[in-house]
Parts: C-alpha cells; structure tokens; sequence
C-alpha cells in the first residue's frame, strides 16, 4: 500500500506571529526612542533656558546697581556680568527701560542655540532658549530700623557723594543737626525722652521707630555732645578705616565689603518744614524727604579716627556713600535720586 502523506490543515502559528513580532518591536522601539529624546532634549533645554535666565538676572541687576552712576556705566556693568555668566555664543541685547519713573530700570534679553542628543536622530540638531529680566532701582520711602537709623538729618543737596562730611550734633550748622527720633518700646513707639533715650538712639540699644519719607520729626537743640560720643563708643567698639567698609567702584558708586559694621549707618534727608534747606534755630521740626548711607570714621578733629571723647562729639565725621541694596529693611517707590543717596535694586520682571 502506498505511504500515505498528512498534509497540514494550515500554516503554522508561531511561525506567523514571529514574522508580526519584529515590526511591531521596530515600531515599540522607535516610540521609545521618540519619548526618550522628548524627555532627555527637553531636560536640556530646561537648563540652558534657566542657565540664560540666570544670566540675565544677575546682569539686569548688576545694571541697575550702576543706574545711578548713569547709563553708560550701567550698560558696561550688565554685559561684564552676562559675560561672566553667560556662554559668549549667547546673543544678548541691554537696554534702559522705564518701570517706576523715566530710565530707572534695565532690561537683559537673551537667546541660546542649545545642541539637543537624540533628536538628532529625527534631524532636530538644536533647539533656541530665550529669557528676559528686569532689574529696577528705587529709592526707599520707608525704613524699619534695626539701630542702623541714626539720630541726625543732613539737608538735601548739602552733601556730596564721596566726599568727608561733618555731621553737628548739637545742631550748631546751617544744614544739619540733631533729631530727636521715636524709639520703639515694647512692641510700639514712644517719643524720645532726654540725652539718654538719643545716646541709645545712636549706640543701637533704643532703636528708631520706622521712618516714612514724608514724617515731620522734632529736631534736637543744644549741648549733645557728651550722649553723641558716649552713643558712638558704645556703638563701635572697633573702628576700621574707611576702606575696610566700603570700596568705591570706578563709577563712583560703592561696593558694601562689611554689612554688619556698625559705623555705616542711616542718616535722614530732610527739608525745614518751609521747603527750604536751612537747619531751622532751637526747638522746631523737620520732614523726612530721603535716606542717605553714611559711614562714620571718627569724631572732632577729621584727622582723627577711633574713640570719641566728650568734647568730641559736636562734631561727626564721616562721607555719604552711594549704596544699593536688595530693599528688605524697608518699602521702595519711585526712583528719586535728588532726595537721598539710599536705593535698593529688585528684580521687576
């Protein structure tokens, strides 16, 4: 009999899910590599758009610092600190925008090429950041003392950045003297009673309540030159040099080098309660118009620097220092750099 043959029914199975297997892990595999380069590219590009932003930040600030020095300084400051901070491929623009009041801010816009990894694969070889800050600098209109306000006033305009200034503490000049300031007490403000409450006034124990750009304070009048270098030794128990505090920049502005020195300090801008600039005779008032930073190198002879006798505290030396700071101790507005020499730079945008 002839052998018989079995002829199969159908093809087999695992034969036909075999040859659907690999198409369909070519097509698993490109999804994945699709998610992976979405995920990994864009983790870059996250970081480089942050790197920029950072850039940008820190050179609209370093910009503003130098507004008050004027434009061309504060143009050079901002690049000098994007370069620093910032890839030389970046393209940056700087410019003197307005927030507040005309030019008081600066504004940095950046843009990088950032190289993507896996998406070359799809032909994407790079991807563009962008970023843009602002930076404003406003003069305080407020300041919450923290024993930094001291108790005299200078009047506006008779001071002159950088330059030694004696500040009279028994009122005895035509443009300045001595305030009697409120002190806090107990959670809240009482006024200033005698040589005592103005000694610690000065030396920090007796803080000064916070002053608003706008109050109208008492003066001081007569012999305060004993509570005045009494206040001063408690308060400095060491003196440093000048340039130990502070350093000026080219653009004659400063760079703080000690935040926690007790000789720079807070002196109120004011007017006489005409308008004028005259330091008004015996018991009267003034009104807060401004606040100037101040650091204080010695009392009596300008020569002189260190421990105040006495007699020596008629007369306050020191020089007015153009300063800029983050704004924390008190509330800013508009920038108004006629009134005081005290500004705070914050990022607007």
């Amino acid at each position: 009999m002839p052998r018989s043959h079995l002829q199969p029914s159908s093809r087999n199975p695992f034969r036909l899910e075999g040859g659907q297997t690999l198409p369909l892990v070519a097509l698993l595999l490109t999804g994945l590599l699709g998610v992976s380069a979405l995920v990994i590219d864009a983790g870059n590009l996250y970081q480089q758009r942050q790197a920029v932003q950072a850039a940008a930040d820190a050179a609209a600030l370093a910009g503003a610092t130098q507004l008050t020095a004027g434009w061309a300084p504060a143009q050079t400051a901002a690049n000098q600190t994007y370069a620093k901070n910032g890839l030389a491929s970046d393209t940056v623009a700087i410019s003197q925008t307005t927030d507040l009041t005309g030019g008081d801010s600066v504004t940095v816009t950046a843009s990088r090429a950032a190289p993507t990894f896996l998406a070359r694969i799809f032909g994407i070889t790079s991807g563009t950041v962008h970023a843009t800050a602002r930076a404003t600098v406003e003069s305080y209109t407020s300041y919450t003392s923290t024993g930094n306000v001291l108790p005299f006033g200078v009047m506006k305009g008779n001071y002159t950045l950088g330059q030694s200034y004696t500040i009279y503490g028994d009122g005895s000049s035509s443009n300045n003297g001595g305030l009697s300031l409120d002190i806090s007490s107990g959670g809240g403000c009482s006024a200033a009673n005698g040589a005592n409450d103005l000694r610690h006034t000065i030396d920090g124990s007796d803080p000064a309540c916070p002053l608003s750009v706008g109050d109208i304070v008492d003066t001081k009048p007569g012999d305060n030159t004993g509570p005045v270098a009494q206040g001063l030794n408690s308060r400095i128990t060491t003196w440093k040099p000048f340039d130990q505090t502070v350093q000026v920049t080219a653009n004659g502005q400063y760079t703080l080098l000690d935040p926690s020195s007790p000789q720079l300090v807070l002196i109120p801008v004011v007017l006489n309660t005409s308008g004028g600039t005259s330091w008004p005779n015996g018991s009267s008032q003034v009104q807060i118009v401004g606040f100037a930073w101040f650091v204080i190198t010695g009392c009596g002879d300008p020569s002189i620097q260190g421990n105040c006798k006495n007699s020596d505290g008629k007369y306050v030396n020191g020089t007015f220092v153009g300063l800029s700071d983050s704004g924390t101790s008190g509330s800013t507005g508009a920038w108004s750099p006629q009134t005081g020499s005290a500004s705070a730079v914050r990022l607007t945008q």
